[in-house]
């Protein structure tokens, strides 16, 4: 860890200085020097650091504020004579990870270094992390709206964990998606990635499936799934339908990360326990309890931890559709070369006001078709689920009144306007037909007066 891991020593020119830039020098470290905090704030911003090793004496608390400012996530380690409780406790609330005293052994002090190297590393990977994920997950979940934020949040936790993910939503909600992302964005991207489909499959042949038929069944390849997957990522689609027998010993086996009973002739010889190492998602349609998941009750001492992702229905997440549709026809427009025409507003009220039964992928296979008919032949109608009245605006208070150079924005106030109007003025049955949360719609609302628009009030 220590071998080109940078340290700035920020302390005062003299033999403690020296010494110290010894010291971190002979234990692997670039060490620099910077006698004033001036000069180091101006080194950080120039060049940077992995870690900064700063003396109270030379710059004080101000000193802890300023290079802790400027640092770019290098952890900060405050070396001190002597310090009171009080000093330190700010030192620390001020941006220091942690003090060391200038009389403390050599060790003390490369321990604490070694210990804030290995702190700044993590931030930096989590921060890379984020990045990555803010940057694919935006490619692959598209949407604005807070629901789909939470699920790219928990996305980023999964991929950074070894932890069990269990993936639950309704049909065409992207379960899929979200499973191939997790594992896109882990260390195991490089890795195999295996789906299971465990809907309508025997007990006995999914398990025979996954860990490897025995030998008296005079199966000539005995190698299961989960060693096929070894080292990256097994789906298990439908884990509702997986018996609760099956789900025990799955649990059992992602507890300890040993395959027993494994029927392939390996160097250490056929029938001997195998570390495994798999990261496992398994999906559902059914809610299921992730405390539970591999067992029907007893004791919970050694399952294995669950990271569970809710997919809310699209019919939650109404204000995403505008992006969706406009991300499918960019994508049908690169594949077949074609520009793709405008969606007129009254085309897009008509999908919003759709309860897409089957979600963002019926709303893909809508745009799909209509990308293919021809203009006026009702295209955007979805095949189930409409609701009453969809696709046209009944006049009154706040009754939109539609062109062709409105914006997004412009279009969703309209709809949000067009449902208060039919609701009679009723925001919290508003907000529930619009499948958004009440405070979102009274926050939009809000913006709506202070623009000085009049709304209706309720009857």
């Amino acid at each position: 860890m220590a071998t080109h891991t940078r340290v700035l020593i920020v302390d005062a020119q003299g033999p403690d200085a020296t010494l110290l830039g010894h010291h971190l020098a002979a234990a692997g470290y670039d060490a620099d020097h910077a006698s004033t905090c001036a000069e180091a704030a101006a080194r950080l911003q120039r060049t940077g650091s992995e870690v900064v090793l700063l003396a109270l004496d030379l710059g004080g608390l101000p000193g802890v504020t300023r290079l802790a400012s400027v640092a770019d996530g290098a952890p900060l380690v405050v070396l001190v004579r002597s310090c009171d409780p009080a000093t330190a406790r700010e030192a620390l609330r001020l941006g220091a990870c942690d003090l060391v005293h200038r009389d403390d052994d050599v060790d003390a002090l490369l321990f604490a270094v070694e210990r804030a190297a290995r702190a700044g590393l993590l931030r930096r990977e989590v921060a890379a992390l984020r990045a990555r994920v803010s940057d694919t997950a935006a490619q692959s979940l598209i949407g604005r709206s807070a629901a789909v934020g939470r699920v790219r949040e928990l996305v980023g936790r999964a991929a950074a964990s070894r932890m069990t993910v269990l993936i639950t939503g309704e049909a065409g909600t992207g379960k899929d998606v979200v499973a191939r992302l997790v594992h896109d964005l882990s260390d195991r991207s490089d890795r195999p990635y295996v789906t299971v489909r465990c809907g309508g499959v025997d007990g006995e042949v999914l398990e025979a499936e996954l860990f490897g038929a025995s030998r008296d069944r005079d199966v000539p390849n005995g190698w299961g799934l989960l060693e096929t997957a070894r080292g990256g990522t097994l789906v298990l689609d439908e884990f509702a339908d997986v018996p609760l027998v099956l789900r025990a010993r799955l649990g059992q086996l992602m507890a300890e990360r040993v395959l027993r009973g494994v029927n392939v002739e390996l160097d250490a010889g056929a029938g001997t326990p195998v570390p495994v190492d798999v990261r496992l998602i398994v999906t559902s349609r059914e809610p299921l309890d992730g405390a539970r998941l591999f067992a029907g009750g007893g004791d919970r001492i050694g399952r294995p931890t669950v990271l569970p992702i809710a997919l809310p229905p699209l019919r939650e997440r109404r204000s995403d559709i505008p992006l969706l549709v406009q991300h499918f026809r960019a994508r049908l427009a690169t594949e077949s070369g074609h520009t793709a025409s405008v969606v007129t507003p009254d085309e897009m009220m008509t999908l919003l006001a759709q309860q897409w039964p089957g979600n963002v992928r019926e709303l893909e296979h809508v745009v799909e078709r209509a990308a293919v008919l021809p203009a006026g032949s009702a295209g955007f109608n979805a095949g189930t689920g409409a609701a009453p009245g969809a696709g046209s605006c009944a006049p009154g208070v706040g009754a939109p009144s539609f062109d062709d150079t409105l914006t997004l924005e412009e279009l969703e106030r309209g709809y949000i306007l067009h449902v208060l109007d039919q609701e009679a003025g009723h925001q919290s049955r508003a907000a529930d037909r619009l499948g958004i949360d009440r405070r979102t719609l009274y926050r939009k609302l809000k913006q709506y007066r202070d623009s000085g628009l009049e709304l209706r009030r309720a009857i």
